[in-house]
């Protein structure tokens, strides 16, 4: 009697197929690893790069204020807009312009500008004009500001906070007067 033979099936066998399962999740383990650490410092250089991209406007605005008249002070007499107060009142940092009659002391009130920078509630660093009460926000993810008074000029500590990561600018001016 000769043997008889099964075809063999159009297939895989349970074998086979384990054996191509484990290689797959060893190649994903392997991508997955791999991509993680290409991931990671994208990461923190997107948020190290947002920091300074805030950091950037907050000094810009700061700078072009305490360089000693306003920035969009109208053509004329130059005297008009010219830097003559500073103030530090807890987080706060007030500045006042002289206009009108031109008396070169700050009187803090109309018609001289006084310009206020301050943080508010939602982490954001603003710049308000009281004298035309209007504002605009300058810099986002600032957790704080810290003016300081110092002998002739004033120092502002802001820390931004971005996603966990902290740091903190240090801008120190002259008073122009």
């Amino acid at each position: 009697m000769s043997e008889l033979r099964r075809p063999r099936g159009k297939g895989f066998t349970l074998m086979e197929l384990m054996i191509v399962s484990m290689m797959t999740t060893f190649l994903a383990m392997l991508f997955a690893s791999a991509w993680a650490g290409f991931g990671q410092p994208s990461a923190d250089t997107l948020v190290r790069c947002q920091i300074a991209q805030e950091a950037q406007l907050a000094v810009t605005s700061l700078a072009a204020d305490l360089g000693g008249s306003l920035p969009n002070a109208p053509t004329g007499v130059r005297e008009n807009g010219r830097l003559v107060g500073r103030l530090s009142v807890g987080s706060q940092l007030k500045l006042c312009f002289d206009g009108g009659d031109l008396n070169g002391t700050a009187d803090w009130t109309d018609p001289d500008v006084v310009i206020t920078y301050y943080v508010n509630d939602d982490n954001q660093l603003v710049r308000w004009n009281e004298t035309a009460d209007t504002d605009f926000v300058v810099a986002s993810n600032v957790e704080s500001m810290s003016p300081t008074d110092r002998l002739e000029g004033v120092r502002i500590d802001l820390t931004f906070l971005f996603r966990n990561e902290s740091r903190t600018y240090t801008l120190i001016t002259e008073d122009p007067w």
